[in-house]
């Protein structure tokens, strides 16, 4: 194995304009919807969707990618220079259609990169310490979220601020992580030269012939439609008259500030659990978490109610990213690691770009309360789903 020590210093370096791009992309492109476009429902579910929209296309992009001699980092690299261009074109287009779509298109490429990293970092950390090392580069993404959207929150609520400054640091962001990722160590992916119209056909044929990996595939399912339809929502629920109607600031600190500074908590309590518990545990453990998060943030009075489901939320998130990036390298035949992630993003892609519509239709009949309480129910019932496979002998080496 090679020496992971440049990786991991030049992935904390990446981490910290990541976390601007995940800040950005999570609060600050909605905040740039409700406040300056005033746009429509469908382009807000559209932006919020952006990323697992990309995650759709993630099984046929790694097949366009199966004969070529680039290795993973490089391909990471030109996908996040793509990003960086559709981000600052979209700082001079003056629609909101025109806006919404190429943030879409900005995110598509960004979400290609967690498949490919995966292979990057299975090959160049070992089995001991690659939670930890994963979860110090979550850590610094999570740093630069939270200093960032701090100032653009604060920025957002003066009588002269840009939109368009918020779009070219991020699009800046992008470029700074694009070039980080062609300095990285050459790592390039084996035993999955295979054609487009197979790796597409793999959504399939890997769960059908992999029983445990389709049975977690569905809980995953079940799990990811309840917590990612209430994600717009948040910051609605922060902005909106009929919520609690923050200022700018106050959003940010909600919404970044608070919940990045416990998933940096999270981060590195979930990393060194991660390497050494049962995984489905793992999992259970931060189910309860997210369902808790969710059902204080949308329901608990004021806005201490919301800062402590915020809190909790950033708890269970730092636990969620590690073993979301991370859970195939458990049960991943060696050498298939991008593979099985690419079938897991691929159906994250199908929930994630569905889901959040789906909140927003259903808060019109439920209120914010009721989305809560129907979020808690299906990660409930997913968390069951998860504890059908606590013996399988599969996960053995996981504790």
């Amino acid at each position: 194995m090679k020496s992971s020590a440049p990786l991991f210093r030049l992935d904390l370096s990446r981490g910290l304009f990541l976390g601007i791009l995940e800040s950005s992309f999570g609060v600050f492109v909605l905040l740039i919807c409700i406040r300056y476009f005033d746009a429509p429902d469908y382009c807000k579910g559209l932006i919020a969707a952006g990323g697992s929209i990309g995650l759709l296309a993630t099984s046929l992009l790694v097949a366009m990618w199966s004969n070529s001699r680039a290795s993973e980092p490089m391909k990471c690299a030109i996908y996040m220079l793509l990003s960086g261009v559709f981000i600052l074109i979209s700082s001079w287009v003056s629609g909101v259609l025109a806006f919404a779509f190429l943030m879409l298109m900005a995110q598509v490429f960004l979400s290609q990169v967690p498949s490919l990293m995966i292979g990057v970092y299975s090959s160049l950390y070992s089995k001991r310490d690659r939670g930890f090392r994963v979860s110090c580069a979550l850590v610094a993404s999570t740093i630069g979220g939270i200093v960032t959207s701090l100032l653009f929150g604060k920025y957002m609520d003066t009588p002269e601020s840009d939109y368009r400054l918020i779009l070219w640091c991020m699009s800046f962001s992008a470029f700074f992580c694009s070039a980080i990722h062609f300095f990285m160590p050459p790592v390039h992916r084996t035993g999955e030269k295979i054609g487009v119209l197979n790796n597409l056909g793999s959504l399939w044929r890997v769960p059908k012939e992999d029983a445990l990996f389709g049975k977690i595939l569905i809980a995953w399912m079940i799990l990811g439609f309840g917590a990612i339809m209430t994600f717009p929502l948040r910051v609605e629920y922060l902005a909106d008259e009929q919520g609690l109607a923050l200022s700018n600031a106050e959003i940010a600190l909600v919404g970044v500030g608070i919940f990045f500074l416990f998933k940096i908590i999270g981060s590195l309590f979930w990393g060194k659990l991660f390497d050494r518990m049962h995984f489905m545990r793992f999992r259970i453990f931060i189910n309860f978490f997210m369902l808790t998060s969710i059902l204080v943030y949308f329901n608990a009075p004021g806005f201490w109610g919301v800062a402590l489901g915020a809190a909790l939320a950033g708890v269970a998130m730092g636990g969620a990213s590690l073993a979301w990036n991370l859970w195939v390298t458990k049960i991943s035949p060696p050498g298939r690691e991008s593979e099985y992630m690419g079938v897991h993003m691929s159906f994250t892609g199908i929930r994630g770009a569905t889901a959040p519509f789906m909140g927003y239709a259903l808060v019109q009949y439920l209120d914010f309360s009721g989305v809560s309480i129907l979020s808690a129910a299906f990660i409930l019932f997913a968390t069951l789903l998860f504890g059908t496979t606590l013996k399988h002998p599969r996960f053995s080496d996981s504790s």
